[in-house]
């Protein structure tokens, strides 16, 4: 997978969405509102009329998309970059994904599916999770991509280390909430487990970055 073909597919994608969300609001009334923002514990808690609502995936695909083609003419860390293009074309690839997933749940509310759509939402970030996840530990120090703190910035060393560990737990993570979105869970538990996974998956590797540029830096010092 190249950036040139991850173009050409997001360009499929944008194009496949947007004829599919064209016949979905040519079947259903007129009047329709469907969800397009769903709570912490699942639940639709925003609605939109139909074409807003349908459209609106394929928007944000093609947006997110025309941003990651211009990121390698706008990151001042471009040998990073160049290193860590696993972790550059999966995180392309994921808003690819996460977009499809979220015109599924709109659709789900279209057509009353038996499937929630919020197992499509959970679905789509436990695979993000799991794809990003496998590529973190390989990336190397970028500004635009990444665990991007004042000490994984500061460190080549610190940044592969907090990536490693939080690519680990993203993986974890992703793999439990792929798990739990086809799950019948109580609305309340699916929060709780969604809020824990995202605080696990970003704060540790936030506190992880201080401590490890902390240790490197008493340890300079010592030495100096």
């Amino acid at each position: 997978m190249t950036r040139k073909s991850l173009a050409i597919a997001s360009v499929i994608v944008v194009g496949l969405m947007t004829a599919a969300a064209l016949a979905i609001g040519s079947s259903i009334p007129a009047d329709v509102m469907l969800p397009t923002h769903w709570g912490a514990d699942g639940r639709p808690d925003d609605y939109s009329g139909k074409w807003t609502a349908l459209l609106m995936p394929a928007a944000l695909v093609a947006g997110v998309s025309l941003l990651f083609y211009f990121i390698p003419a706008i990151e001042p860390r471009k040998g990073g970059l160049e290193r860590s293009q696993g972790l550059y074309l999966a995180a392309w690839a994921g808003m690819l994904l996460i977009g499809c997933f979220i015109l599924l749940a709109v659709a789900s509310a279209a057509f009353h599916w038996p499937i929630h759509g919020t197992s499509f939402i959970l679905a789509g970030v436990g695979a993000i999770f799991v794809l990003i996840g496998n590529q973190l530990g390989k990336s190397r120090s970028m500004y635009l991509i990444g665990i991007r703190t004042p000490w994984t910035l500061a460190s080549e060393d610190v940044w592969i280390k907090t990536h490693r560990l939080a690519g680990k737990l993203m993986v974890a993570g992703g793999l439990l909430l792929l798990v739990a979105a086809f799950l019948p869970l109580p609305s309340g538990l699916v929060a709780t487990l969604t809020i824990s996974i995202i605080a696990i998956a970003v704060g540790m590797p936030l506190l992880y970055s201080f401590l490890l540029w902390r240790r490197e830096r008493q340890s300079d010092q010592s030495s100096g």
